[in-house]
């Protein structure tokens, strides 16, 4: 995951020592590794030391960077480096210093992960609240990283600038100010609103996967994300995936399947749909009883889920090519297998002509393409 900058201390241990041996009583000794905080906070020595510790023995080595006040409290000043030192006598008067290497930034960004309601600044951890879970961490550059950010019943639509969603968050987009990113969230209602045919989407006129998104569209096995929009550079999750394959197949919704997972509800769209690509093997990842059905889908996930498919159509593929992608040696031989298939079958290619792109997400569009060449493959095989 991408990193984002926020203010921060760093502190990194370098112990010097003047002489080869000796000891004191309780000698003292930094006991942080590192320590983050906020440009403009302070820090009480005495959280960073332990030991017989005189505060005169403390001096920075750049006092407009840290600062220290009165009563023995770290205080950042401004950006920059500076270098904390502790020096004292040990038990045979010999000199002994301690250093404590100090960087400090000061770029701070919030997130407004409910657009515009409640405001949650998060820093160098991983948040969970609730129906919401944002996971953040530390870097030391400014440019800002993108959150995982997950809500129940909804689509996340990407990080903004504004609470209006004028403004989009850009890959190399830097900030040398504190800056608040809004989450643009799309209310889904069983994978969003059904359209007949995508003229009634607005977003995919000129879109390379114009052609797919209409065909399937108008299918029946994709639903809009709102009133004409598709979303085509959404990602899809995993419940998205299955439902789609489900409507593919014709799936009664009113089917009788057991679910066999624990974090998936009967009553959920997708459920039917879950239930019958469980119990023919069409998926096979479920993990300690989790489906995980908000986590987004994969590339290798997607590949295997229709692999199975096709097994399960006993639709017969004449593995002629072997495709070379440099980037899947690592995967499990079911995956390679899955892979080798649809390549084959004309239903997925690589993202190159040398990477197939195992662990990138799939977004809405693509999802179409996909589905449009099995569909095709399909149609193929059942002549």
């Amino acid at each position: 995951m991408k990193k984002l900058s926020f203010a921060i201390i760093g502190f990194l241990l370098v112990l010097a020592i003047s002489t080869a041996f000796g000891a004191v009583t309780q000698k003292p000794e930094f006991v942080l590794d590192s320590f983050k905080m906020k440009l403009g906070s302070t820090l009480p020595i005495s959280g960073i030391m332990k030991g017989e510790v005189d505060l005169n023995g403390f001096e920075s080595s750049d006092t407009t960077v840290v600062e220290i006040l009165a009563g023995g409290t770290l205080k950042a000043r401004s950006t920059g480096r500076s270098i904390l030192s502790y020096t004292y006598l040990d038990a045979r008067d010999r000199e002994i210093t301690l250093e404590c290497h100090i960087e400090v930034n000061r770029y701070e960004g919030t997130f407004d992960v409910v657009s515009g309601s409640v405001k949650k600044e998060i820093i160098y951890h991983t948040l969970d609240l609730g129906d919401y879970q944002v996971i953040v961490e530390d870097t030391r550059g400014a440019k800002p990283s993108f959150p995982e950010v997950k809500r129940e019943g909804y689509i996340f639509g990407g990080w903004y600038l504004d609470p209006g969603y004028e403004v989009k968050l850009g890959e190399s987009q830097r900030f040398g100010v504190d800056t608040t990113f809004y989450a643009r969230w799309i209310t889904v209602a069983d994978e969003g609103v059904s359209a007949s045919h995508s003229a009634f989407y607005d977003d995919i006129e000129g879109h390379w996967a114009k052609n797919a998104i209409e065909a399937i569209s108008y299918k029946g096995y994709f639903n809009g994300v709102a009133e004409r929009t598709f979303g085509p550079e959404l990602t899809m999750t995993r419940a998205m995936a299955v439902a789609v394959l489900g409507r593919m197949e014709e799936v009664s919704t009113s089917g009788d399947y057991d679910l066999k997972v624990s974090d998936v509800s009967t009553d959920a769209y997708y459920a039917p749909y879950l239930g019958w690509a469980i119990s023919n093997n069409i998926v096979t990842d479920v993990k300690d009883g989790a489906f995980r059905p908000n986590d987004n889908i994969t590339r290798e996930e997607i590949a295997n889920y229709i692999a199975n498919y096709v097994a399960y159509k006993k639709y017969d593929v004449e593995l002629i090519y072997a495709p070379t992608f440099n980037d899947i040696g690592n995967l499990s031989s079911t995956s390679k297998d899955a892979i080798k298939l649809l390549f084959n079958a004309t239903v997925m290619n690589g993202m190159t002509e040398n990477t197939f792109g195992p662990a990138e997400l799939v977004t809405r569009a693509q999802m179409a393409q996909i589905f449009y060449n099995l569909y095709n493959f399909s149609m193929k095989s059942e002549l």
